[in-house]
């Protein structure tokens, strides 16, 4: 049986860390019903792929709570996508839409975000993987080496 807690990553947007208590994903496809009067029948038109989202809550808690959400706020309203990873799926990058922080006077030091992460592209194969950061630090490193070298 599968060891759950030896195989979550640790949850993050921007780099900045956060706790998930639950993530929902959406998706689907957009499909037109054309019902007709005095019709049997529904055509069914395939529109394409519905926009795919991940609605996450997460949270942050111990002494530091408060400056970590300030920093995931700031990650949030940056420009851009970001580097978004969750405890079970790979790190994909996804714009934040909407998110709300939550704070209670009961709970001191626990900090609630819930946030609508929509991922860049619909398709499949989105996520960043091992040989996309691999070659994205090989070509940063080559591009430093080229620059390096102009001044010799």
């Amino acid at each position: 049986m599968r060891d759950w807690t030896k195989t979550l990553r640790r949850a993050s947007f921007r780099g900045v860390d956060f706790w998930v208590e639950d993530d929902t994903f959406t998706g689907g496809k957009r499909v037109a019903l054309h019902e007709y009067a005095g019709g049997r029948y529904t055509y069914l038109e395939e529109m394409g792929l519905a926009t795919a989202g991940y609605e996450v809550t997460a949270y942050l808690i111990g002494d530091r709570s408060d400056a970590q959400a300030s920093r995931l706020s700031q990650a949030a309203l940056a420009a851009g996508p970001g580097r978004l990873v969750l405890p079970i799926d790979g790190g994909r990058l996804a714009y934040v839409g909407d998110f709300q922080r939550r704070r209670s006077r009961d709970q001191l030091g626990y900090i609630a975000f819930t946030f609508m992460a929509i991922p860049v592209g619909n398709e499949a194969g989105a996520v960043l993987g091992v040989s996309d950061m691999t070659a994205a630090v090989l070509g940063d490193i080559g591009a430093a080496a080229q620059a390096f070298g102009r001044f010799f």
